[in-house]
């Protein structure tokens, strides 16, 4: 159980420029998650079409959208072909009753130097979980849980420890599932820390 508020700090040094998708740190560009981790999805994505990905990324984006605006400002707006993802969140949010501590948080390794964007960040239970949204036809456990491991350590790297990490896998048919994974991934985040290395050495070459 939590024994005081966990607060979340403000990032005012951290900009993120929507359209590049680009992270700057004190006006420096730091990659994300996503490219660090860019050899592990190629190995996962391997064969799939560009245009069944591309459909992908914008169906999990319109849902995120709806997801954060329901969140902040109880709004509920998502386009039709898309509504079953989006019953199945307010299914579990029904069910679990989450107390919010931030939601779309961006933030950043203040050692590692990369930055994420984490879905969501909440008690349940009086217990700090972190929660990643996916609506894919299946979770993948091999990346989603070094992307976990990854935001959880860049909060640690901030003093806000998780004490749980949880996919919560979207479906059409308005169900849903909650994949969890171990609060501290020591295995994983040593992959992490390896495609971080890759990363750099390709960049600095």
């Amino acid at each position: 159980m939590t024994d005081k508020p966990i607060i979340v700090p403000d990032f005012p040094e951290l900009v993120f420029q929507e359209e590049p998708h680009l992270y700057l740190l004190d006006g420096q560009c730091i990659p994300s998650v996503s490219n660090i981790m860019e050899p592990l999805r190629h190995a996962h994505y391997d064969g799939i079409s560009e245009a069944t990905l591309r459909n992908a990324a914008a169906r999990g984006t319109a849902i995120h959208n709806a997801i954060e605006n329901f969140i902040k400002f109880g709004i509920i707006d998502i386009p039709k072909d898309y509504r079953g993802y989006f019953d199945a969140f307010l299914d579990w949010w029904a069910q679990v009753q989450p107390e919010v501590i931030g939601s779309e948080i961006r933030m950043y390794h203040k050692l590692m130097r990369y930055a994420g964007t984490c879905d969501l960040l909440c008690t349940i239970n009086g217990e700090t979980h972190l929660i990643d949204y996916k609506s894919t036809s299946s979770v993948s456990e091999m990346t989603c849980g070094v992307q976990l491991e990854a935001y959880a350590q860049a909060l640690a790297s901030h003093n806000v420890e998780v004490a749980h990490k949880s996919i919560l896998h979207l479906k059409s048919n308005g169900k849903y599932k909650v994949v969890d994974f171990v609060a501290h991934d020591a295995p994983r985040w040593r992959v992490f820390g390896a495609c971080k290395t890759v990363y750099d050495y390709v960049h600095t070459a």
